[in-house]
């Protein structure tokens, strides 16, 4: 299995590189994709298959930087809970013996915890695949950076996504502490060595945001990932919900708490929508000139930024992440989704399996279904919006109020 996983990793790594192949790859999974979720869609019952494809587990939820745009102090760790991670005899009764399972892995910051390397070979026995794990880079150390190349050369680990924020000095002052981008490099540069060594098939990629302290150096990301040996470059645009959105919301799940919703919440996030269309547009130019892979998430066609970027407007689309992902936090503790932190179920007193079909899960699923989308969904990393946008932005020719920066939110 080990051997066919790595020669399967090592065609598609070497495919990522012709256009073609990319594109159909793309198509295939796309087709795939669709097949798979055709049922949620036509039944609206709520009820997913026996278990999820993979999960996301939020490891710790400490970190060893305060970046002002992080979200995760505020909205997750509640009450000092990350202090309950679950031990790895918890995580192997937790989580089902199931080949071909696959398990991503973020937080906080993840080698906070001193047994990660330790989690991360137990997923590796019981035949699960980490398809990412998420990382400031900034305590990757030589003895780590082996570990995660070996986990990778066994077929393992896929994908390791490095966040950075701009050039030097910007990524600094958007992480509170100088000396964070040199740090950074110094553990991408291991990781990097590390995995030519063993010739493991490891993707690397660098991740940024839309936001006001990035936004005029965005395409300057190019040149950071070329000087890094990167080829790849994910953008997130903006996440927030309107507080009439978390209201709504609020109300089609029938709960009474808003503190569920785990997203930046403004009346308006203050970005000049014709500036960020350009940005984006420069950024991607440039990567298709360089020939550094682009992605980004949601979905924001330049036909929809106007809608995306408008307090209050509408945006079609679905999400059926709930179907396909289960949301396991460090507790043990299982949530609807990263925006709804809406408990479903706990892993101490429930095997994946009840919780994945069980009633307060079906039934979410179900609303979600029902409504297409919750309002607060429109802007999260997981939607798939619809190309086509509204006529009009919600709002339209209403005085909006000032305009102004605010920090910015990123989901994981």
């Amino acid at each position: 299995m080990t051997l066919i996983r790595r020669l399967r990793d090592s065609i598609a790594t070497r495919a990522r590189a012709i256009p073609l192949a990319r594109h159909a790859w793309a198509r295939y999974r796309r087709r795939k994709y669709e097949r798979r979720i055709e049922r949620f869609i036509t039944e609206k019952s709520g009820r997913a298959d026996r278990l999820p494809a993979g999960a996301v587990y939020e490891a710790t939820m400490r970190c060893n930087l305060h970046c002002e745009f992080c979200y995760v102090g505020d909205f997750l760790n509640i009450e000092g809970e990350w202090r309950t991670e679950m031990d790895l005899d918890a995580l192997r009764k937790a989580f089902p013996q199931q080949d071909d399972f696959q398990v991503s892995l973020t937080g906080g910051e993840i080698f906070m915890r001193k047994d990660i390397l330790s989690v991360m070979d137990l997923f590796r026995e019981k035949g699960y695949a980490c398809g990412y794990l998420t990382t400031n880079g900034t305590i990757i150390t030589p003895e780590r950076a082996e570990a995660l190349a070996d986990l990778a050369a066994a077929g393992f680990l896929k994908h390791i996504s490095v966040s950075i924020d701009g050039p030097k000095e910007r990524h600094d002052v958007a992480r509170g502490l100088k000396g964070t981008f040199d740090r950074t490099t110094a553990g991408l540069r291991l990781l990097q060595e590390a995995a030519r060594r063993k010739n493991a098939p490891l993707r690397v990629s660098i991740n940024t945001t839309v936001a006001h302290e990035s936004l005029d150096a965005l395409d300057e990301m190019v040149d950071v990932a070329q000087e890094l040996g990167v080829d790849a470059i994910g953008l997130n645009h903006l996440m927030f919900s309107t507080p009439e959105e978390v209201a709504e919301t609020v109300r089609l799940l029938g709960v009474d708490d808003p503190s569920v919703i785990a997203t930046f919440v403004t009346q308006d996030p203050g970005l000049d929508i014709e500036r960020v269309r350009t940005k984006v547009a420069a950024l991607q130019e440039k990567c298709r000139q360089r020939n550094v892979l682009f992605d980004y998430r949601p979905k924001v066609h330049p036909q929809l930024i106007e809608n995306y970027y408008t307090p209050g407007a509408k945006l079609e689309g679905r999400c059926l992440y709930p179907f396909l992902q289960a949301r396991v936090s460090f507790s043990g503790k299982v949530y609807f989704c990263p925006f709804i932190r809406v408990e479903v179920g706990d892993l101490h007193e429930q095997s994946l399996e009840e919780i994945w079909n069980g009633d307060k899960l079906v039934d979410m699923r179900k609303r979600l279904v029902e409504n297409g989308l919750f309002p607060v969904c429109r802007r999260c990393c997981k939607v798939e919006l619809s190309p086509v946008p509204v006529a009009e932005p919600f709002g339209a020719g209403v005085t909006a109020p000032p305009r102004r920066a605010i920090p910015l939110t990123v989901v994981r």
